[in-house]
């Protein structure tokens, strides 16, 4: 009787309807969301200088030649090197010498920007030069002041033999850099004299170009940094000339953010055989708080080609920036 009634009761209820004991399909449980990774924390800034040391050091171990680094933080004073008291090929940096005693001669009062010079044929160094290649007899007229501006931002070596010549040779810039403390610079060769090494193919080794030490050049441009030689007009004068540089693309810029603000005078040797003495650069980058650092990456006695001796300095700017902007 009660297995009837059951029937009964279960062919009564409406088409479609789930009796009230049926089984219910139960809602699958919600998988908890993820829980995000926190960022990794950056490297603290002491830990960040004790491997820029030590990356300093690999990059000079491996590049293919002799490298030296000096890098000074303006504003703290602290200094990262390798290869730093070495000597090294000045090339084109020592242009920046010679700039500065120029500007020094002007915040004398013993030296006008105004004045003008003929460039005489004798004066010309072919090979280097806008200036040469524009005027190849001579006879052109020229300001002091467009003689630096040609000498820093077009690395004009006709530019840099008259001024040399106008402040009292290679022996006034050398006295210069004695008198302010800039010890480890030996500059005694016109670029004259630096082209008769290469046509008679004497090398660095052999007493060729000037020299200095990546910490002397470093100390230079740390000094420029902070007004240490010259006035404010003439200093400030002097840094936008090297922000305005349009050689050297290829060294420490490549290895900088478009926007870092840089102030340098690179500089590269003859390639005498398949070695060349000096693949240089030096300058002061600007970091984004507006703090300054100057960085020196010198490569010398290197058999490689152009295109891997530019990505050696490229990569120690890169190297330098990322330990102060991580």
């Amino acid at each position: 009787m009660r297995r009837s009634l059951a029937l009964v009761t279960l062919a009564a209820l409406p088409f479609g309807a789930s009796p009230a004991f049926a089984w219910r399909q139960s809602e699958p449980t919600p998988s908890p969301a993820p829980t995000p990774s926190p960022p990794p924390t950056p490297p603290s800034e002491g830990v960040r200088m004790q491997r820029l040391h030590a990356d300093l050091a690999a990059l000079s171990a491996n590049a293919p030649g002799r490298l030296g680094i000096a890098v000074v933080d303006v504003r703290q004073g602290t200094r990262f090197t390798t290869r730093g008291d070495e000597p090294f090929p000045l090339a084109s940096v020592a242009k920046l010498a010679i700039a500065l005693v120029v500007f020094r001669r002007v915040d004398q009062h013993t030296f006008d920007l105004d004045q003008r010079i003929e460039i005489a044929a004798t004066d010309l160094r072919h090979g280097l030069s806008p200036i040469a290649e524009r005027h190849p007899h001579g006879g052109a007229s020229y300001t002091y002041a467009e003689l630096v501006r040609a000498m820093l931002i077009e690395s004009d070596d006709t530019a840099s033999d008259v001024l040399l010549k106008a402040v009292g040779g290679a022996a006034a810039v050398q006295a210069f850099l004695t008198h302010a403390h800039l010890s480890g610079f030996d500059f005694r060769k016109t670029e004259a004299d630096i082209y008769n090494d290469a046509v008679a193919r004497r090398t660095f080794a052999t007493g060729a170009d000037n020299s200095a030490t990546p910490n002397a050049v470093a100390s230079m441009l740390a000094g420029i940094a902070t007004q240490q030689f010259l006035r404010l007009d003439s200093n400030n004068e002097l840094l936008q000339l090297l922000s305005e540089v349009r050689t050297g693309s290829a060294l420490l810029r490549a290895g900088l953010p478009a926007a870092a603000p840089l102030a340098h005078e690179p500089g590269t040797s003859f390639t005498l055989g398949s070695t060349t003495d000096a693949t240089n650069d030096a300058g002061l980058f600007t970091l984004p708080e507006g703090q300054r650092v100057a960085i020196v990456a010198f490569l010398a006695e290197s058999n490689a080609d152009a295109a891997m001796r530019e990505a050696v300095l490229a990569n120690v700017a890169r190297t330098v920036y990322s330990a102060y902007v991580p």
